[in-house]
């Protein structure tokens, strides 16, 4: 029988944040409301807060593309999650937003879409075994300087190997600063590392309440961040590191179990994040302070 000693390293220092490094309960499948009634117009002038250029405009479009395109790809990978397949009823979608009147444009009478704001979006899927199948989303602009455009991303598996197609066009560094578009705004750069490092304590926590230890290896935990919007990945130094889009991520324990404490770090590589460094521990204590970002 395991003395109360051999507990209290792993378990008790850590009661004070997720619950310690105790068995992990599964959470309830999420429920899923039904989507709010469309609202069919005609699209609403875009805004802009300092340029009235058609320039300024036009990024503007791109940038609420992006956002609707990324939110129906996150929608599909927690279906896929629970369901182990993509899906062509848009219902089990995500609503894009809609314009800041509470608009969207109309869409088709007798085909399947999702209406945004100055887009709509068509889903199809193909193949049909979760190794074997992708799913497309089609975003097509209405009216006004939208009228024309269109983008598709295609996300998925083909022999159990992902593939992901994205938009050139559709670059995120473009739609962070000042230049809003329709919908909920971006999360910092810096929010990236973040979000990750939480969901890297809570992989290492689950995993010590299985094993009654923690790991360097981030793959052992079950960690592996989301890469950028077309697929690609930071470069690693080594295989210590994990990479994500912009960060590259690594775990290190000190001690023997039980007695262990571990240290997790988030290095920018990329773009506004270069040379940035978040460091989070085993009790929850950052550095530089939490930035406050959701997991």
């Amino acid at each position: 029988m395991r003395s109360l000693s051999s507990w209290s390293t792993c378990l008790v220092p850590a009661l004070v944040v997720l619950g310690g490094c105790e068995r992990q309960e599964e959470r309830p499948a999420p429920t899923r409301s039904a989507p709010a009634p469309v609202k069919a117009s005609t699209p609403a002038p875009i805004a802009p807060s300092q340029s009235t250029t058609e320039q300024e405009l036009r990024e503007r479009l791109r940038c609420e593309a992006l956002l609707g395109l990324s939110g129906l790809l996150a929608g599909q990978q927690e279906y896929f999650g629970e369901k182990d397949a993509w899906t062509a009823d848009v219902t089990r979608l995500p609503t894009p937003a809609a314009c800041t009147d509470g608009s969207r444009v109309p869409t088709p009478p007798d085909e399947a879409w999702l209406a945004g704001c100055h887009f709509r979006y068509a889903v199809s899927v193909a193949g049909s075994t979760p190794n074997d199948s992708t799913f497309s989303v089609r975003a097509v602009g209405v009216g006004g300087l939208a009228e024309g455009l269109t983008y598709t991303l295609t996300h998925g598996y083909s022999d159990g190997k992902t593939v992901r197609v994205w938009p050139s066009e559709l670059v995120l560094e473009d739609c962070h600063g000042v230049r809003r578009p329709e919908g909920t705004p971006l999360p910092a750069p810096l929010c990236e590392g973040a979000s990750n490092l939480k969901a890297l304590f809570t992989a290492e926590k689950s995993y010590c309440g299985e094993k009654d230890r923690y790991s360097e290896s981030a793959a052992q935990v079950g960690f592996l961040p989301e890469p950028c919007l077309d697929g690609s990945r930071a470069p690693v130094p080594d295989d210590t590191w994990t990479a994500g889009c912009r960060f590259i991520y690594r775990a290190e324990v000190s001690g023997t179990a039980p007695e262990q404490t571990f240290l997790l770090t988030a290095l920018g590589v990329s773009g506004a994040v270069v040379d940035r460094k978040l460091t989070l521990d085993s009790q929850y204590a950052w550095s530089p302070a939490d930035p406050g970002c959701a997991p």
